[in-house]
């Protein structure tokens, strides 16, 4: 046997127990799999386990499957997140050294002729950017076949992230009915064919780590990336568990041409249930009458609207409840084939419900679960404003209506490529 795949098989017997206290096998089969170092069988085993040692378990039999070459690539991908790593990455390398590198070949004296100008002086060489080169956008077509469309034939598709805050440190009122949306939306992302994480009650610090994490990751393989966050919020502003306001504009940049260059030319999609004002909506009637006057006119239910939202939001309904928090200036990203789609225009509070979740998120995902396989996105998110506007209202008669925030530059179809079974926990 060769003397570097016996320390390899010696390396996986006394690393197993590490992996199983240590090793988040969930997070980094996604990596492990956008490195050919899965199949997609053994991908979706680790993904299902019940456990996070079970996972571990799924992955170590992967690993055995591979030669020696395999745990130098884990401890790369590991090494994305060093700090977070640092000591499993130690315990792998005391098992396991690292192979000695060849020195770099001498440099080649380079015959090609000096090319000489008739216009002297020579040609100015373009100037160097501290920015990578933008590549030439992704091939064309869909699953479908249709040209003005985003690729979306990846297996999976793309990177899915949830962050799901309930329970508040600073004061604010728990978010009770948002674990049954951040559950819905686990389901819908994975039925969709994305790699979905959840993280739950995030302080400010921890939030933008997962922003950074997934950015950081290597999105060559896949043809889109899908955020959804559910926490309270202000106009333009996210409230982690610890009270930090983090602008949305300060999460997506993270993933906009200049930062992430693999993430170009393909769909960014933005998942924000949150409020974006402390107004609220009192609707108008469907159907005029032929008498005269306004139950409430413009002026005083702005003047109502203005009264009672800090009484209403320190002191929520019970049954539905609003993400809510103050106002600010709004903020968008500017770069292309990003998509936002908000809970509640500008200025105005988004509702939750304590048994079945937030309207938006209900609505979301039961519009797409029905229209996913024939429909584009933003006509889906037409359907999810026509829901909401129409279907919901507090026990207050307030009403709401989501606001989607568009720069694709073509049509994106999440058509369905994943069963229900693959669900899994994290």
């Amino acid at each position: 046997m060769d003397p570097r795949q016996k320390e390899f098989d010696s390396a996986l017997r006394k690393l197993t127990p590490v992996f199983q206290r240590q090793l988040a096998a969930k997070d980094v089969r996604h990596d492990l799999y956008g490195r050919d170092q899965l199949t997609w069988n053994e991908y979706e085993r680790i993904g299902v386990a019940r456990t996070d040692g079970e996972a571990a378990d799924e992955l170590m039999k992967a690993l055995r499957r591979r030669d020696s070459s395999v745990l130098d690539i884990l401890v790369e991908c590991l090494a994305e997140q060093q700090e977070a790593n640092a000591d499993l990455i130690k315990k792998i390398r005391s098992f396991f050294p690292e192979k000695p590198r060849p020195p770099p070949p001498p440099p080649t004296i380079d015959s090609t002729p000096v090319t000489r100008y008739d216009d002297w002086p020579a040609p100015i060489a373009p100037t160097a950017t501290s920015h990578p080169p933008i590549p030439p956008p992704p091939e064309e077509g869909t699953d479908a076949g249709r040209k003005d469309a985003y690729k979306m034939s990846s297996r999976p598709r793309g990177m899915a992230l949830i962050i799901n805050n309930r329970n508040f440190t600073c004061g604010m009122k728990e978010r009770v009915g948002t674990d049954k949306d951040a559950e819905n939306l686990y389901g819908l992302f994975n039925w969709l064919g994305m790699a979905t994480i959840r993280k739950d009650n995030l302080t400010g610090k921890a939030m933008t780590r997962e922003f950074e994490d997934l950015a950081r990751r290597d999105h060559s393989a896949y043809d889109c990336v899908v955020v959804a966050i559910l926490t309270h919020g202000i106009s333009g502003r996210l409230y982690s568990t610890d009270g930090d306001l983090i602008p949305v504009e300060d999460l997506t940049k993270y993933f906009d041409g200049v930062n992430r260059p693999s993430l170009i030319g393909k769909p960014k999609v933005f998942v924000v249930q949150a409020c974006r004002g402390g107004k609220f909506d009192y609707g108008v009637e469907s159907e005029s009458t032929d008498g005269e006057g306004e139950s409430v006119n413009k002026e005083t239910a702005n003047e109502m609207m203005e009264k009672q939202f800090d009484k209403v939001v320190e002191k929520a309904l019970d049954a539905d409840e609003t993400d809510g928090g103050g106002y600010s200036r709004e903020a968008l990203p500017t770069e292309a084939d990003f998509v936002l789609a908000y809970a509640t225009v500008p200025g105005y509070v988004s509702w939750r419900n304590s048994e079945y979740g937030s309207w938006f998120i209900k609505a979301f995902v039961d519009t797409m679960r029905d229209l996913a396989s024939k429909e584009h996105f933003m006509d889906i998110l037409t359907e999810v404003n026509r829901k909401v506007a129409y279907d919901f209202q507090s026990r207050g008669r307030n009403k709401q209506i989501p606001a989607p925030v568009t720069m694709l530059t073509r049509k994106l179809y999440f058509r369905p490529g994943v069963d229900d079974s693959t669900q899994c926990n994290h």
